[in-house]
Parts: structure tokens; C-alpha cells; sequence
């Protein structure tokens, strides 16, 4: 493995980071609220450091190709630069007590979990307001993705370093070139975001807030500028809104391309967006039908609330309209239910993710099944009319066990170290580890993860991490066979 290789492309991303780190500073510009310093600073600091690994390691920029290693090692470093460089604005501006805090609240951006520890962000300055919905818009469609758009070095490599980024079981190509791909899915991110912030905007929320909050949504993030989120604006246009573009957020954006390009059958055919619209149906009758018979008056106004909720913790953003604590306990096991499923993959959710379930529930019954009473008949597993292969279904099985065994021990973890409900801690690990958000009880809608030890706080920052990089890339990273020549 060419670790030289390594070192300079981290330069390179470091180099560009540092540039992005920018683009907060004019905000605070605009806003003048004594924060650019730290924008320009944090910047500096970035640039300047991949300068210096570039030019330490500049024997390596002609090398034409990054192997898995490499490519492994270099998507798990960036997602590590960015959440410590990222975590510097917080640091010098924030009355933080442990830089740990500023790392939890820059890992929870980049990831799109919007887990936080800060209690009263309507204190905060614009720039920094602005900074924390606009790492978790980098983060939702990847920074990687990012990369290979923009800078060549990425792009030697791009499809190994996108199937180690993007989010699913597999990683389709619109073009054959990657870098061209990753250019039409930022397109596509792009154009949706600034539709959402004109009909924010019209709707009557700031102009402030529109940005704040698209960035947000599309990137199923859930970072709010209110203290209260989305329930602090009290509008049922707005929640209306938010609600079909985190929902769009959820689909695989490839989708998206091909809706915009014309190419309808591809939208329609796929399975995983069909059961991906028939569970938030689903569920959003359920829980309405459980709110009106318990906690609203009115069937429209469950509907309201319970849609937005439910769309809001499928798509992992986790906005809330209502403190969804004090809802009944069947609407409680809903919400928590979904917080393991997750929308598509391709998209900017994480979680499980349909696909992964449609694969193992056909694997269960059409072919488990069907070999208990056919043993010497051989079923071909199909999605979309075209046969999964064998290793996609192994991985997909190993995926869901290891995503399993990786939260209850998390759980066991948080339980041992805080003094915590059962509930509380179920809701955190697997809000973490499918970032969402937020969680139930200690960590509910209201709540914050402030009061954590630093332990935990570092805890579930690494599964922020392992779910949004989809658990293979953190550990075969942390592998003994991956550093053996």
C-alpha cells in the first residue's frame, strides 16, 4: 500500500477543505456577528496543512491508479480531516467545555446524524448557524463525491472511493467516466436545494432560515436554526414542505437524474422506491390512527404531525414538529422501528436502508423457503427484474448481523458508562449508528446530548461514523489483514 500516495491525496482534500471552510466566513461577512476571524483561521489552518502534506509527499501526484486499500484508507482519513478541521470554528468559538464536544458536534454535522450538544442555538451567530447546516449539505451527499467532481487526484481513483463513500449495496455509474457521474448527482442535489429554499422563502420562512434549513432536509440532517426545529414556525405549508423534500432526500438520487432527464420507467420500476413510499404510508396511518384515538383531536391534525414525524425519522433528518416523547407508546415503538430501516439507498439517509431489507426478506422467503420444499431447485434472487448475485446477498446478510451486533453492544456500552434509561440508551445507539438524531427520553426531540461524559460522547461519535460510512469501510480499516503487505 503506497501510503505516500495516501498522505498526498489527503493534502489535496485538505487543500480543498479548506476552501469550502470559506464559504461559512461569508456568511459571517454579511452578518457581521464577530465570527469571521474564526472562519478565516479555521481555513488557514486547513489549507495550510494540506499544503504541507502535498509538498512532503509530492513524489507520489503522478501515480495513476489507487488500489481498495488505498482507496479504503483514503475515504476513511478524509471523513476523519474533515471531522477535525471541521470541529475548529466550534472550538474557538463555542464555550465548550472539551474539545471532544466540538469533534461531536462536527462528526454529527458531516455524518448528517444532527445529534448536538448545544442547548440554545438561537444564541449562536449566523456564520456558525449557517457553518453547522453546511457541513451536514457536504456531508449528505458525500465529501468524497465532492472531491472527485472537482479535483482530478480523486477521480484516479473515483469508483473505489465512491463505493467506499456511497451508501447502499451497490454503486451504479451514470457515465463512464466517475468524475462525470458525481458531477450530475451534485447537479441534481443542487438544483433540488435551491427549489426548496425559493419555496421556503415564499412560504414565508427567512431568507436566513430557508438556506439553514434546505441544507438541512436534503442532506437529511436535521440541524435546525430553532431551538424548538421545525415546530418553533408553526406552519402547516412549511411542515408540508419539509415533508416531501425529505422525503425526495430519501430517494436514490440517481433517480432524480433520470426523473430530470426524462427516463420515467427507471423511476417507476424501482422496487425499493415503491416499498420505500408503501412503509411511509404505512406507518404514517398507523401512527395517525394511534394520535387521533389518544392524543389529537382531530384525524387531519394526527395526519399533520404524525407524517412529518414519521418522514422525518425514515429519511434519518430528524426534524420534529411536536415533542413526539409525549406521544403514546405504540407511536413511540413506530418511530423507534424506523429508525432501523432507513430510506434508499443512493441517497442521503442512512440506516439499514430498503434495499438491503427487500434482499434479505426475498432471500428469507424465496429462496430459504423454497429450498426447505425444492432442495435441488435453484431460485435466482431478483430485484428490478435482474438477478442479484450471490455476493451482493452475503454482503447485504453480513451487513445487517454486523449492524445488529455492533448496536446492542453499543447499547451495552452507553449502559455501563451513564446512568440512563433502557430506552434512552436504545434510542441514542441506534440514532447514532443510522444518523438520525435524535432519540427518546434523556435524548428526545427537546433534548440534547450535552450532558453525556466525554467516553460516550466520543462512543457514539464513532458509530456516527461507522453508520455513515456503512460499517465495512470503518472496519476493515481497523482490520489487522488490511495493514499486512
Amino acid at each position: 500500500m503506497n501510503i505516500k500516495l495516501v498522505l498526498h491525496v489527503i493534502g489535496t482534500f485538505l487543500k480543498f477543505f479548506g476552501l469550502l471552510l470559506l464559504i461559512p466566513a461569508i456568511c459571517s461577512l454579511i452578518y457581521r456577528d464577530g465570527d469571521l476571524h474564526i472562519f478565516l483561521l479555521a481555513a488557514s489552518i486547513a489549507a495550510i496543512s494540506g499544503f504541507l502534506l502535498e509538498i512532503a509527499f509530492k513524489e507520489s501526484k503522478d501515480v495513476e491508479v489507487i488500489d481498495r486499500k488505498e482507496a479504503f484508507l483514503i475515504a476513511f482519513s478524509c471523513w476523519i480531516a474533515a471531522s477535525v478541521f471541521g470541529a475548529i470554528p466550534y472550538l474557538l468559538i463555542l464555550d465548550l467545555s472539551h474539545p471532544i464536544d466540538a469533534l461531536f458536534e462536527s462528526i454529527s454535522g458531516f455524518t448528517t446524524t444532527g445529534a448536538t450538544i448545544l442547548s440554545d442555538v438561537e444564541s449562536m451567530p449566523h456564520g456558525i448557524l449557517f457553518y453547522r447546516s453546511f457541513t451536514q449539505w457536504l456531508g449528505g451527499m458525500g465529501i468524497i463525491i465532492l472531491g472527485i467532481a472537482i479535483l482530478p487526484k480523486l477521480s484516479v481513483g473515483g469508483m473505489q472511493l465512491m463505493g467506499s463513500e456511497a451508501p447502499g449495496p451497490v454503486t451504479e455509474k451514470l457515465t463512464p467516466k466517475i468524475a462525470e457521474t458525481a458531477k450530475k448527482l451534485w447537479f441534481v442535489y443542487i438544483a433540488l436545494s435551491l427549489l426548496l429554499i425559493v419555496l421556503l422563502s415564499i412560504s414565508g420562512m427567512p431568507v436566513f432560515d430557508s438556506i439553514a434549513t434546505a441544507f438541512s432536509t436534503l442532506s437529511t440532517g436535521g440541524f435546525s436554526v430553532k431551538n424548538a426545529s421545525i415546530e418553533s414556525y408553526n406552519s402547516s405549508l412549511i411542515e408540508a414542505l419539509i415533508t416531501i423534500f425529505m422525503f425526495l432526500g430519501g430517494v436514490n438520487f440517481l433517480l432524480h437524474y433520470y426523473f430530470l432527464t426524462g427516463k420515467f420507467s427507471k423511476v417507476f420500476k424501482s422496487s425499493e422506491l415503491k416499498y420505500y413510499f408503501y412503509i411511509v404510508i404505512f406507518f404514517t396511518l398507523l401512527v395517525s390512527l394511534n394520535l387521533w384515538n389518544t392524543h389529537f383531536e382531530g384525524f387531519i391534525e394526527s395526519l399533520r404531525y404524525s407524517s412529518f414525524q414519521v418522514v422525518s425519522i425514515i429519511s434519518t433528518t430528524g426534524f420534529s414538529s411536536a415533542n413526539f416523547d409525549l406521544w403514546p407508546q405504540f407511536s413511540i415503538f413506530a418511530i423507534l422501528t424506523l429508525m432501523f430501516i432507513g430510506a434508499c439507498a443512493g441517497s442521503t439517509s442512512g440506516s439499514v436502508k430498503v434495499i438491503r431489507i427487500l434482499i434479505l426478506i426475498k432471500k428469507i422467503f424465496s429462496r430459504e423457503l423454497n429450498h426447505l420444499i425444492k432442495p435441488r431447485v435453484v431460485q435466482v434472487l431478483k430485484v428490478d427484474k435482474k438477478a442479484v448475485s450471490n455476493d451482493v446477498i452475503s454482503t447485504v446478510t453480513s451487513f445487517i448481523l454486523l449492524y445488529i451486533l455492533i448496536f446492542t453492544i453499543s447499547v451495552l456500552v452507553i449502559l455501563l458508562v451513564e446512568d440512563i434509561s433502557i430506552l434512552g440508551a436504545i434510542s441514542a445507539c441506534a440514532s447514532s449508528i443510522g444518523n438520525v438524531g435524535p432519540g427518546f427520553l434523556e435524548f428526545g426531540a427537546v433534548q440534547n446530548y450535552a450532558f453525556l461524559t466525554r467516553f460516550s460522547k466520543f462512543f457514539l461519535s464513532f458509530l456516527m461514523l461507522i453508520g455513515r460510512l456503512e460499517i465495512f469501510t470503518v472496519l476493515v480499516i481497523l482490520s489487522p489483514v488490511f495493514w499486512r503487505k
